[in-house]
């Protein structure tokens, strides 16, 4: 790819910002060689692809082309060991490289021709979905030339050698770019810089062609289960047929231990997992327990309601596909490690009811559950990208959880609480469970719970930890507690 010359129009004032943009850049290399090198390169792929797709009217090419050269100044001017290829950060590091587009926006404030450049630079970390930064601002709210900087950004970021990772081809990169096309990155956009690389970089045609089949065929076969899933020839599982004995037991106003026993000894394999998790160091007591009937008093009626709940949910996480099985493990992980995540939370915080909150993280993805499955036993999915399907996954499920939780005879509050745990923002008077089900979502995903890449978040930008007056060290101290928990029950699970 060539090199683009910087403009020239005539002008004073235009050649002194030209001058201005070079003394900053020199100020990047100082802290960096590498850092200058990869905003020179976003800078001319931005302006190019500019002038092939015609994105803006000429005369405004120049804003772009100044923003995305000058996109990273702000991490010159952090702390020391703040570079582009640091590995690992501390709070001040994580917290300096959130603020580095406003450190930016702010060194430059008073350069009057750089005005129109400013929003470009400010917002080139937000993204198409409201998890971006600083401000979490969300589709056509981020500005055209920032939504272009933060695709070529990241391009050349995954491609450099230079950086953490080893870096990747181009054809990886795009890839990469394409799964996140319409979550992270404006999916219009990315169908342009799709070609545009592919133009660019020797990718040939066919290859894009076969990638974007693979992702068409991904929003086919979803589409399909939900079609069948709305007509009736999907028929979503019912609550195993334990737990529905067992709630029937217990509303019944004479219920007594004996009751109960008979229900569980029924599904020998429920019951002998249930004596092992009594037995383990989380509920260990004086003597060994040998039996259901001793095991109930000491686990307590609701928690041997919310083991029994989990040991029978752990059969709808399985699956006869090998390419799914280990998809559906992850799953299974991050939903128990939430449902006990969600009630130290609830601990944490003084509320009444836990119990039910170690319900809620349990079953708050069990829309996604189904749409794995049933994906699981469709034929055409033999051959589909594991992490395409992850990447589509989110919004295929959408709508199936509640279903599903309101054929399970769980009420309003219950539902709704469940689907805001992917919220990033919530309306006053939101409740409590909701803001404990969100908290518990995020911790486990920080964790590596999670059928998705391990989730790098700040502790002190969680909004439901905030609203829940949750302080940043006592949500990682939720973290390792959770952690503990895991280790000690999951396999028994």
């Amino acid at each position: 790819m060539t090199e683009r010359s910087m403009p020239r129009p005539p002008g004073e004032s235009r050649e002194f910002i030209l001058q201005v943009a070079n003394t900053l850049l020199a100020v990047i290399e100082e802290k960096d060689p590498h850092l200058r090198q990869h905003c020179e390169r976003v800078a001319n792929t931005c302006a190019h692809f500019c002038e092939k797709f015609s994105i803006v009217p000429a005369k405004e090419i120049d804003s772009i082309y100044f923003a995305a050269l000058l996109h990273d100044l702000g991490l010159a001017f952090g702390p020391p060991e703040l570079t582009p290829g640091a590995s690992e950060l501390d709070e001040e590091g994580l917290a300096a490289v959130k603020n580095h587009p406003l450190l930016a926006e702010k060194i430059l404030a008073n350069l009057n021709l750089l005005a129109k450049s400013l929003p470009f630079i400010r917002h080139h970390h937000e993204a198409w979905d409201g998890s971006g930064y600083p401000e979490k601002r969300k589709r056509e709210e981020i500005p055209l030339g920032a939504r272009l900087i933060a695709l070529f950004d990241r391009f050349d970021w995954l491609t450099s050698p230079r950086f953490p990772h080893k870096g990747v081809d181009n054809m990886t990169a795009l890839e990469q770019i394409i799964q996140l096309s319409g979550k992270e990155f404006d999916g219009t956009l990315v169908d342009q810089f799709a070609q545009f690389i592919e133009a660019t970089s020797g990718i040939s045609k066919e290859y894009m062609q076969t990638k974007k089949k693979e992702t068409v065929s991904i929003k086919e076969v979803f589409s399909q289960i939900l079609q069948k899933f709305a007509s009736g020839k999907i028929v979503p599982p019912v609550m195993p047929q334990v737990v529905q004995e067992l709630q029937a037991v217990v509303n019944q106003p004479n219920a007594t231990a004996d009751t109960l026993v008979a229900v569980i000894e029924k599904e020998p394999v429920v019951a002998l997992r249930l004596i092992s998790i009594s037995n383990s160091p989380v509920y260990r007591g004086i003597k060994e327990i040998r039996t259901i009937r001793d095991a109930i008093p000491r686990l307590g009626l609701k928690e041997t309601m919310n083991v029994v709940m989990a040991i029978a949910n752990k059969s709808l996480y399985e699956t006869k596909n090998p390419h799914y099985r280990l998809l559906m493990d992850k799953l299974w992980g991050h939903s128990i490690a939430t449902a006990f995540c969600a009630r130290l939370i609830g601990q944490q915080v003084k509320m009444r009811d836990v119990d039910e909150l170690f319900l809620m993280g349990l079953t708050h993805d069990i829309g996604k559950t189904f749409m794995l499955k049933a994906c699981s036993e469709e034929p055409a999915v033999k051959n589909l990208d594991m992490k395409l399907v992850v990447a589509n996954i989110q919004e295929a499920r959408l709508g199936i959880s509640n279903i599903m939780l309101k054929r399970w005879g769980f009420n309003d509050a219950f539902i709704r609480a469940v689907s805001l745990h992917e919220k990033n923002e919530f309306d006053a008077g939101v409740s409590q469970d909701c803001l404990v089900v969100n908290l518990a979502n995020m911790v486990t995903r920080m964790l590596g719970y999670s059928i998705m890449e391990t989730a790098k978040i700040d502790p002190a930008e969680l909004r439901s930890a905030s609203l829940l007056g949750i302080a940043p060290e006592a949500v990682v101290k939720v973290g390792e507690e959770t952690k503990d928990l895991i280790k000690e029950l999951a396999h028994l699970f």
